[in-house]
């Protein structure tokens, strides 16, 4: 601001330079023509300062330059991150909802202006709030944050109506309203909403209720229950009023102060998303959005330094299009540094280019790009780093798998939901993941879920324009039939993948072949509660599991037509009231063969599961287990894991010989009818009391510490001869 924006001189003579109060409120208008521009409060939301010229001075320059632009264009709402840490801007710029784009964009400009100037100059947090639109910035992350229940809010009651001669039915009147209100605003994308209510002695009642888009659905419903409770305290016996808290806000009054016709369409369900091409060869982004975001350009030697030349000991893991090494930069900020293997055919300067434009995709559910580097034969990119690591580490994990309340797995599902119809509808790239799963969801952390390794089609030359491919790059288990078959792909393939990732989020297993069957056949019993993870002992939010699980059969039919646009798909995972149709016998698994298509490209995976043949484990590290259909059939005393060490079985120690398979010497091992001898096997000993199977469910249960020693099986190479039991035995 101090710089690339021109300043405002008094734009509005009401304009106040300082935090406004409940004390001096501005005095509301009284007629149907809303000031945009009344401001409503304003404050400096921390103490820090910065200087003149700083780093952190010119992010937040960019970030004010390029948010109100980006909200007029983007329904009237963006957020934004702008710089590295430790010198990060972040921001956050909303419109009501009924106001027009040119409206939207001039109010936050006029409070750009005022916050940087009069009103917390040089202050790392401020925020204003406007009737028609609401600025924030930090130098630390703020999103998704509620005001705490015990906060106060700020509150306006029009004086000229206190105390005014009201009929008994008007509180309940105005309470069935508000409370109305609420439920549509918490459940709308935008979250706005506006209504009225007959009154016996005016001819309406007209509400608002509006939260800012980066909060949850939970939490913008309680800020707003919050605000609705606040009226009888603040706005007693008052026809006019408003309850104004940071991130919600609440408005009534008796004469219609918004635009109708605009406040009914921007609480309708936003129109579907157009897949296909993008206009132009790298026209993907208006002026606008071009100027918020430049890369940082690194020099090879400042990354080889930051990762000790790329060592072995910093690798945090291998994928498809390369190993992944955590760094840390002089100034002490961690990053993660993407090597790129030498699949990619592009030249230097169109990989400079493409790399440029993903940068810019900028949206709090993805993993931020903060640079790369071209240089000799490395191609290199610098993302943050995440310290929480991926979602599959702790849902799959053998000791973290019940650190995440249902809150927070309800906020990753629509935080990746978001990040989704980011990518495919608003980043005006079109931009299909193909490879969403666990291990591409990012945690920060405050466990907020960041989508990782988008962008690649464009970065690998892949067109995402086509339909159909050969280059086929994904994990079966999450790949749509019709790309994992035949390569075709859309929109829809990031559907598929992503509901997947939604039972398992909610039930806790791993994808296999059988995932979609089970919960199929409980939905169909009409028994879903078994599916829902034990992890989770809060009971609070089960209905709302069991509506996730529901959009989500909706969501992995076999025919893409079946399936919705994952803008619908969040606006219903967010909506209590829109009524879901009921889901037809989905595909259970991709069948156990190759794609009829070519696959010359690898697959965007870890390490442990990047080839693209179909996945033969029935075994997942976790507090449950499928195990193919073997384990309703016994009781095990003992698992068996055999080589290759990808595949378990149970079975009974004390057993000397069953179904071909024998103990000698302490050792398990397996034979063909031709007695050859396929690999050795390792067995783990289980607790018979603390290990059961629950054959109701088809799981398989232990205690952490069972899972562990099978997981560090797993991942020790087979030796070359039968292993001695003493030294393949972990007491449970």
């Amino acid at each position: 601001m101090h710089i690339l924006l021109p300043l405002l001189l008094c734009a509005s003579s009401f304009l106040t330079t300082t935090a406004s109060s409940a004390d001096s409120p501005p005095t509301l208008p009284t007629s149907n023509a809303d000031n945009l521009t009344l401001l409503m409060f304003s404050e400096c939301t921390e103490n820090a300062s910065y200087t003149s010229g700083s780093a952190f001075q010119t992010n937040l320059d960019a970030l004010l330059s390029s948010l109100p632009a980006a909200a007029a264009s983007s329904a009237g709402f963006a957020e934004n991150v702008t710089g590295a840490a430790p010198d990060q801007a972040y921001g956050l710029a909303q419109c009501r909802g009924d106001i027009t784009a040119s409206d939207c964009r001039a109010c936050l400009e006029l409070s750009a202006q005022q916050l940087v100037a009069n009103t917390c100059p040089f202050k790392t947090g401020a925020l204003s709030v406007y009737e028609g639109c609401l600025l924030r910035y930090s130098g630390a992350s703020f999103f998704g944050q509620a005001d705490p229940s015990t906060s106060a809010p700020r509150h306006w009651c029009d004086p000229l109506s206190g105390n005014t001669t009201q009929t008994e039915q008007f509180p309940q009147q105005l309470n069935a309203l508000m409370g109305s209100l609420v439920d549509k605003a918490s459940g709308s994308p935008r979250m706005f909403a506006a209504g009225t209510a007959d009154l016996p002695s005016y001819q309406k009642l007209y509400g608002m209720a509006r939260c800012t888009q980066d909060l949850s659905r939970g939490n913008c419903d309680l800020c707003l229950t919050n605000a609705v409770s606040a009226i009888t305290q603040q706005c007693d016996k008052h026809v006019t009023g408003r309850i104004l808290y940071r991130s919600c806000s609440i408005r009534f009054q008796v004469y219609l102060f918004y635009d109708a016709k605009a406040a009914e369409a921007a609480m309708l369900p936003p129109p579907p998303a157009q897949v296909g091409p993008a206009n132009g060869t790298h026209g993907y982004l208006d002026e606008e959005e071009m100027r918020g975001f430049e890369p940082i350009v690194y020099d090879l030697s400042t990354l080889q330094a930051a990762t000790d030349n790329f060592s072995e000991q910093n690798k945090l893991g291998q994928g498809g299009f390369g190993p992944v090494y955590k760094g840390k930069l002089q100034n002490g900020q961690e990053i993660a540094v993407k090597r790129l293997s030498t699949i990619s055919k592009q030249g230097q300067a169109e990989m400079r280019n493409e790399v440029v434009l993903v940068a810019k995709l900028q949206h709090r559910n993805l993993v931020c790009l903060l640079g790369y580097c071209i240089e000799e034969h490395e191609k290199l990119l610098v993302y943050e780093f995440l310290s929480n690591k991926s979602l599959d580490k702790i849902l799959f994990g053998p000791t973290r798998q019940c650190e995440l309340s249902w809150e927070q797995r309800y906020k990753i599902i629509d935080g990746v939901g978001r990040g989704l119809m980011y990518l495919h509808k608003d980043s005006r790239l079109n931009i299909v993941h193909r490879d969403l799963k666990p291990g591409n969801i990012l945690l920060d952390a405050d466990m907020n879920p960041k989508i990782s390794d988008f962008g690649f089609a464009k970065l690998f030359n892949i067109d995402s324009s086509v339909k159909n491919t050969k280059h086929v790059a994904g994990t079966y288990g999450y790949m749509a039939p019709e790309y994992a078959l035949k390569g075709i792909f859309s929109a829809k393939s990031d559907v598929y993948s992503y509901d997947v990732l939604v039972l398992e989020i909610i039930t806790g297993w791993r994808s296999t072949e059988d995932l979609l069957k089970f919960v199929w056949m409980h939905w169909n019993q009409g028994n879903v509660l078994p599916l829902l993870d034990s992890c989770m002992t809060d009971k609070r939010g089960q209905q709302e599991m069991l509506r996730c699980i529901h959009i989500a059969l909706l969501c992995v039919q076999d025919d893409p037509q079946l399936r919705p646009l994952i803008a619908s798909v969040v606006l219903m995972i967010n909506s209590r009231s829109m009524t879901l149709p009921a889901p037809t016998e989905p595909v259970f698994a991709v069948p156990n063969e190759r794609p009829t298509v070519a696959v010359p490209e690898p697959s965007i995976n870890e390490a442990s599961i990047s080839d693209l043949e179909p996945p033969s484990t029935r075994f997942q590290v976790g507090d449950r287990s499928f195990v193919d259909g073997l384990l309703p059939s016994c009781r095990p005393q003992a698992l068996v894991i055999r080589a290759p060490p990808t595949r378990v079985d149970c079975s009974d120690i004390n057993e000397g010989r069953r179904d071909g398979r024998r103990q000698r010497d302490g050792a398990a091992i397996e034979h063909d009818d031709d007695g050859r001898h396929p690999g050795p096997e390792q067995w783990v000993l289980l607790d018979a009391e603390q290990t059961h199977v629950d054959a109701s469910q088809h799981l398989l249960r232990m205690p952490p510490a069972g899972w562990a020693a099978v997981e560090q099986l797993l991942h020790t190479p087979p030796a070359p001869a039968p292993p001695d039991l003493g030294h393949a035995r972990h007491d449970v």
